[in-house]
């Protein structure tokens, strides 16, 4: 293994910067149809800002989460990389799904967009969690870390994600609200799932 983890944290750096830049290109200027039109059009692009802030902070948590796990991470080796490559992936898609949902909000394909968008963060969800186990399975965690306290936050992602596209299913705006709010939860620290035992005796 190689101590290479700063170039792949700077490499991961440059992917989420982009990703949740072009998330931006996704609220087009509305076209004028007439004078006074436009605050009407600006308020019917809802669909877009609801999308954007519900990206830009799922987002903005995965680059955050990477960050604490690349800190904890020591070492890596060419599986390792290849599983960050596959989650970097995910990430560069998220503006398609975000611009598709904001798209066919209130239309009759926004289950279908909905679910496209949902199950893009399970696919990522399931890609975070490998990659963490795949770093504690090599050893390539630095030892002072409470891996069980990361490992059971992490775990609930998929399953969160999975009921999300259920949501997404019923409501396409109600995924996006309660999609920013997932990232709200993956914002706080692992810490707090740590399982403090109190010594016997202590008052």
């Amino acid at each position: 293994m190689q101590n290479e983890t700063g170039r792949v944290e700077a490499f991961s750096d440059g992917v989420f910067a982009i990703a949740i830049t072009l998330l931006i290109l996704e609220i087009r200027v509305p076209e004028s149809a007439g004078h006074g039109t436009l605050g009407h059009a600006l308020a019917d692009l809802w669909p877009s800002y609801l999308a954007f802030v519900a990206s830009f902070m799922t987002i903005g948590v995965m680059w955050l989460n990477h960050h604490r796990l690349f800190t904890l991470i020591n070492k890596c080796d060419d599986g390792l990389i290849a599983l960050n490559l596959l989650l970097l992936m995910g990430i560069t898609w998220i503006p398609f799904p975000t611009g598709l949902l904001a798209e066919h909000l209130r239309r009759p394909d926004e289950r279908v967009a909905g679910v496209v968008y949902a199950g893009s963060f399970v696919v990522i969800a399931i890609a975070f969690n490998v990659m963490w186990r795949y770093a504690v399975h090599a050893k390539a965690v630095n030892e002072h870390v409470n891996v069980p306290a990361i490992t059971r936050q992490y775990a609930l992602g998929p399953l969160m994600y999975a009921a999300l596209v259920g949501i997404a299913w019923l409501n396409g705006a109600a995924c996006l609200v309660v999609s920013a709010l997932y990232a709200v939860y993956f914002a706080l620290p692992p810490r707090l799932w740590m399982r403090n035992r109190i010594p016997e005796g202590a008052g």
